[in-house]
């Protein structure tokens, strides 16, 4: 039960390298982690909120607003990558805030909370862009999704870096401790003194700082900030995390099934597209996953509780 995901996981990387000679090559498994990087950054913030059994569906749009106010602070307002880049990362941590004050103190639903932010979010966005791309960035923007070091893609060690932070922060640090606490059982997470509004907030704020380095990689690696860039990845990284959910703890998030729920993903679409499979099937190959992801982890809680 534990480790039937990293089995199934084996088994379709066997099965594809059987099928073709280039999947298992070090240029298509750099090609797989590029792919699969944005996706992972934006679930491992996703990851902390779900942790604590509640959901984000903002996270495509903050994405894409975040790359559009990214690129319109460099080339609208005239600023420096340098401090772009911070305002940018702060203002990930601030829509994060805005959700977490608004759901953990405000008492409002994180469903709908976060559907309304979400929709405020796009909505601010079309406004200012008027459905028109921002291009024109520096060159020295290239270092967060163009650029390599030592052969391997700088998104690959922002990735590492930003899973390697979240995994110290809930493995080493009280804030982690509650917030698996308030996840197994909030009442008694309550009832143990845990400050359960302030650590389900800050859980919202780590999942607006996964917003804004996705956005920086994406704008990055695309060359341009565009509208609605990051739209897509908003139901992809919640299945994400529940995929991920069906390994190592049984029904519950974490960061490496998380990281695995993502390399699965992007492993299936890779060698699916190298196998010259129709896009068409490749979704339903897809959805057919996801929803066998969310059966079994659903099972797994159900037999827990």
């Amino acid at each position: 039960k534990k480790y039937g995901t990293v089995a199934a996981f084996i088994v379709i990387c066997i099965l594809f390298s059987l099928s073709t000679d280039v999947f298992l090559t070090r240029s298509n498994i750099l090609t797989v982690l590029r792919q699969i990087s944005m996706l992972a950054i934006l679930g491992g913030g996703l990851t902390v909120v779900m942790i604590t059994g509640r959901i984000d569906l903002s996270i495509g749009y903050g994405t894409s607003l975040l790359g559009i106010f990214c690129a319109a602070l460099m080339v609208d307002f005239g600023i420096s990558m340098p401090v772009a880049v911070l305002l940018t990362l702060l203002g990930g941590a601030l829509i994060g805030l805005l959700n977490g004050t608004l759901i953990a103190y405000g008492g409002v639903p994180d469903f709908i909370c976060t559907l309304g932010t979400g929709f405020l979010l796009s909505g601010i966005n079309q406004a200012y862009t008027e459905g028109h791309p921002i291009s024109g960035l520096p060159d020295s923007f290239d270092a967060f999704g163009n650029m390599s070091f030592l052969g391997i893609p700088t998104m690959i060690f922002i990735l590492a870096f930003w899973l390697l932070i979240i995994a110290v922060v809930l493995s080493k640090t009280r804030f982690g401790r509650h917030t698996y606490a308030i996840g197994g059982n909030k009442e008694a997470a309550l009832m143990s003194g845990v400050n359960v509004k302030s650590n389900s907030m800050w859980g919202f704020v780590f999942c607006g700082i996964g917003m804004a380095i996705t956005a920086l990689v994406l704008t990055s690696r695309m060359g341009s900030a565009h509208v609605t860039a990051a739209d897509s990845y908003q139901m992809q990284a919640i299945a994400t995390v529940y995929l991920g959910a069906t390994a190592f703890k049984e029904g519950e998030p974490n960061l490496a099934g998380t990281l695995l729920g993502a390399l699965i993903l992007g492993v299936l679409k890779n060698g699916m597209t190298l196998m010259n499979i129709s896009y068409y099937y490749q979704d339903i190959a897809t959805g057919l996953i996801i929803l066998a992801a969310v059966i079994i982890t659903s099972v797994q809680k159900s037999h827990k509780n």
